[in-house]
């Protein structure tokens, strides 16, 4: 149907079993992982260049920056520091990377008088502000989108107001966490019983420990870079019709131009940029196998079947709640596939027919994904980056998870408005 492949309603019949054998199964992950070829090496080269910018401390500088300019408001400096990290984390830079800035939040924090958990807040839910619900999110929307035949990273204006949406929240959070703790430290998330209250606060500036912040110039040059090329991703996807290739091809040049640049050479450029691809192998992999499954799911014909019993009741909830309900399922899902790229190659050859049958938007269904694994990055235990985090912020998963129920209940409210009335008004993004 024009240029898309689209299930049409109506024309689901049986037809003989075609049962997949224990070779074929296994030839099955094998097609999976050459299908998934080209996407599984673009995971792992933005791995590779988001490493090689670590390295070079261009990132860790610019963040130390900003969290130095101590005379500044402080409503205003945790506006910053979270903005940075909002954007960062929107064009999918700040992932896994974000547990190596979590210490420099904490420093900053204790140097302006508050706890570990505030520096969480300022650097993971910074970030996560805006990979939750990131315009030019690689491995996810960037994973979900031409699965869905739609142009990588369409839907761009829609998100960006999502991400203010988003980050507005999760700063009026932090910030009233802040001033609770600053009543009354007892209600730290660091507090534990028989605690005095400098042992789970910070000393404030007079006893403020230095945050090493050399933002040279070819941090500079490096971050610009990194910008350019998020730039020329997003006009290249829009105007240009980019896929995986020269996404990977971009970050690439990115790692090269940066690791020279900073003095690596050849060969350090190499062994970083592999290093950081072999961090992102997990993700990568997990996209081979759901192509795998999805393989099978084909070849016995057991896909199509699956599609048109889920059609079924959504069909009967309409196409709005069919959307919410997509949303719903892909939030429980994540706890089960914590990698947003797998979970997208795993759901998504579902979630596309099931919502052409349901008349559902596939813009609007790659959104309901992105909702989904989005807010639950921030609530589930198996996402390692999350627990990770708040082990260095020495803060208790079960009290953090009490915390976050509020703000998780707005993220959630925002989820519904926002798919009620882009699938109402049949948002496309194109």
């Amino acid at each position: 149907m024009g240029n898309l492949n689209k299930v049409i309603a109506g024309t689901y019949h049986t037809v003989e079993a075609s049962p997949v054998g224990p070779w074929a199964t296994i030839m099955a992950v094998v097609q999976g992982f050459y299908k998934a070829a080209k996407l599984m090496v673009m995971i792992m080269f933005v791995g590779g260049a988001v490493e090689i910018l670590e390295k070079t401390g261009a990132i860790h500088a610019a963040f130390g920056k900003l969290a130095s300019k101590q005379n500044l408001n402080v409503n205003i400096l945790v506006f910053l520091v979270m903005a940075f990290m909002s954007i960062g984390g929107a064009a999918g830079v700040f992932a896994n990377p974000v547990v190596a800035l979590i210490p420099i939040g904490i420093i900053l924090a204790t140097n302006l008088g508050y706890d570990s958990f505030t520096g969480f807040l300022l650097v993971y839910m910074g970030a996560y502000s805006g990979f939750n619900v990131g315009w030019a999110n690689a491995s996810t929307i960037g994973t979900a989108q031409p699965i869905a035949e739609l142009p990588i990273f369409s839907g761009f204006g829609v998100r960006v107001v999502l991400n203010i949406i988003n980050f507005a929240i999760c700063y009026f959070f932090t910030i009233r966490y802040m001033k609770t703790i600053k009543a009354d430290p007892k209600k730290s998330l660091n507090y534990e019983a028989g605690m005095s209250a400098s042992d789970s606060m910070g000393a404030g500036k007079d006893g403020a420990k230095a945050i090493e912040a050399h933002l040279t110039t070819k941090h500079l040059i490096s971050l610009i870079g990194l910008v350019v090329a998020v730039a020329a991703i997003l006009v290249g996807s829009v105007k240009y019709k980019w896929s995986y290739d020269q996404i990977a091809a971009t970050f690439f040049t990115l790692a090269v131009v940066v690791g020279l640049l900073n003095g690596m050479g050849i060969n350090g450029t190499t062994k970083v940029f592999i290093g950081g691809c072999s961090k992102m192998v997990n993700a990568a992999f997990i996209v081979g196998f759901a192509n795998g499954i999805s393989v099978i799911l084909a070849s016995g014909n057991i896909l199509n079947t699956i599609v048109y019993w889920l059609s079924i009741p959504m069909s009967g909830m309409g196409s709005i709640l069919g959307a919410n309900f997509m949303f719903v399922a892909n939030l429980f899902i994540n706890l089960f596939i914590p990698s947003g790229s797998g979970q997208a190659a795993a759901v998504m050859p579902l979630m596309v027919p099931v919502a052409d049958l349901a008349g559902i938007t596939r813009q609007v269904a790659v959104q309901a994904f992105q909702f989904g694994d989005g807010f639950s990055n921030c609530l589930f235990p198996t996402a390692g980056t999350l627990m990770g985090s708040l082990a260095i912020a020495k803060t208790d998963w079960t009290k953090y998870a009490k915390w976050l129920m509020p703000l998780l209940g707005c993220q959630v409210i925002l989820s519904f408005a926002s798919l009620t009335i882009l699938q109402s008004i049949g948002w496309t993004g194109l």
